[in-house]
């Protein structure tokens, strides 16, 4: 393996399962809105399952509470069979989800983040934390659509598409009971406003100076990415910030560059400060999906916001199910309709896939095509592969059936969207769309294969 003796004593990391003798370590980051499809599908890449530990509330974990939605875990175990260019070899994924644009700078840049390892007890917070260059980098954007073009030694893939939807805060009187739909126009305005009058709703000029806030994600963010680019904005357009203040229940713009764990004046970043406060260094905002989630269900009355959250996040607002998800210029991400409140079945993405509702991005992933040339890598180029490289890491994780027929690939992303759907599914395989877009928030084109 290659890290250092003396990188081994300085993070005080002599037992750690990732510096023994035939384990093979990937490093993931990435996309928050997709931290939960990834770790279900890292899941089924062991046999028997994987012990699974996670990093703590200041590694970008949870100090309790874990599920699939914690941004921070280390799994390892025996990979499947299908891993046949792994045979033989421990495995160990090592999950750190930052953000989509932090997730490609990082992984391109091999910038050191600092991941759990796996050496704490199943389902209980890991011990050690290594300091380490990111293996694949998930976005729900492309990385054309940012200030990070792909060098020539990395490849992206596409994964499948990440469904968004406008969802609404759980305050139970005030502005936000007078909205079940956000238009085209409203977004285009509220965007770089920061909020928007609540007369675009009402109709009312009284209601001029009275707000609804449009919460937003810091600049690394790729579901802003796709929101600001689904308005026609440039990555480095301006962006309005508000963040609620849970103490004094108020939303206030932020002139401290320092982080709040749900939002305290005048701090202006919500959520982990990362490794070195690399989280400040994306500006002012939220930095998962996850603290949007939880500022949207404050329940207080002064709490009037709306915000663009991935499927998954938006799951988790309100008292039931996407129980406060509206509508998109009057449309719907599912067939269901209005009806999306409180599923717990199947949802029919119908609107998205046959190309009506636009509210969505193509998930990609990019990582280096010879690992071997990174210093802190240890998988091969052979273990790592691609999505065309049968047996390899990305042969099994990232199958595509658009490329390979038949049937999904257990140990693929792709195969674990095709088993949620029947448990309201919170992604869409490529193989399912009809259509196709060339840029992020571009226009959509039919048909996709």
């Amino acid at each position: 393996m290659k890290k250092t003796l003396l990188l081994t004593l300085a993070l005080g990391l002599a037992g750690a399962p990732s510096l023994l003798a035939g384990n093979v370590d990937v490093y993931i980051t990435g996309s928050t809105a997709f931290r939960a499809n990834c770790y279900t599908a890292c899941q089924k890449l062991f046999n028997p399952a994987p012990t699974i530990c996670y990093g703590d509330a200041n590694h970008g974990g949870a100090n309790s509470g874990f599920s699939s939605s914690t941004a921070a875990w280390a799994m390892t175990g025996t990979p499947i069979t299908a891993l046949t260019n792994l045979s033989g070899k421990t495995l160990i994924i090592h999950g750190l989800f930052t953000g989509s644009v932090q997730g490609i700078q990082t992984t391109e840049q091999s910038t050191k983040l600092t991941f759990p390892n796996a050496d704490g007890a199943n389902n209980s917070l890991c011990s050690t934390y290594a300091t380490n260059s990111p293996t694949i980098g998930f976005s729900d954007a492309s990385s054309a659509s940012m200030p990070y073009p792909l060098p020539l030694n990395f490849v992206e893939e596409q994964v499948c598409v990440q469904p968004f939807v406008m969802t609404k805060s759980t305050a139970s009187v005030g502005a936000v009971t007078n909205i079940s739909n956000v238009s085209w126009e409203q977004l285009e305005y509220g965007i770089p406003q920061g909020r928007i009058p609540l007369a675009a709703w009402t109709g009312k000029i009284t209601d001029t100076n009275t707000f609804v806030y449009l919460l937003q994600r810091t600049k690394d963010s790729g579901t802003r990415r796709c929101e600001t680019a689904g308005n026609y904005y440039q990555y480095n357009d301006t962006v309005g910030i508000y963040i609620y203040d849970y103490t004094n229940n108020n939303f206030y713009t932020p002139s401290v560059l320092a982080a709040t764990a749900y939002g305290s004046s005048p701090n202006g970043v919500v959520g982990s400060a990362g490794l070195n406060n690399a989280n400040l260094n994306w500006g002012y905002g939220y930095v998962a999906g996850g603290d949007i989630k939880n500022s949207l269900n404050n329940g207080n009355a002064a709490d009037q916001a709306i915000a663009m959250l991935s499927i998954s996040d938006s799951k988790g607002v309100g008292s039931a199910n996407w129980n406060n998800v509206i509508s998109f210029n009057g449309l719907w991400p599912t067939t269901a309709g209005a009806g999306i409140h409180g599923n717990s079945g199947t949802n029919d993405f119908s609107p998205i896939t046959l190309g009506f509702y636009p509210l969505w991005g193509l998930e990609v992933l990019v990582h280096p095509t010879d690992p071997t040339k990174i210093s802190d890598q240890d998988i091969t180029q052979n273990q790592l592969g691609d999505q065309y490289t049968p047996g390899s890491f990305m042969g099994v994780f990232n199958a595509q059936t658009v490329i390979n027929g038949g049937s999904p690939l257990v140990g693929s992303i792709e195969n674990e969207i095709e088993l949620s759907k029947t448990g309201g599914a919170t992604a869409i395989r490529l193989s399912d769309m009809e259509n196709y877009r060339q840029s992020v928030g571009g226009i959509i084109y039919p048909p996709f294969n």
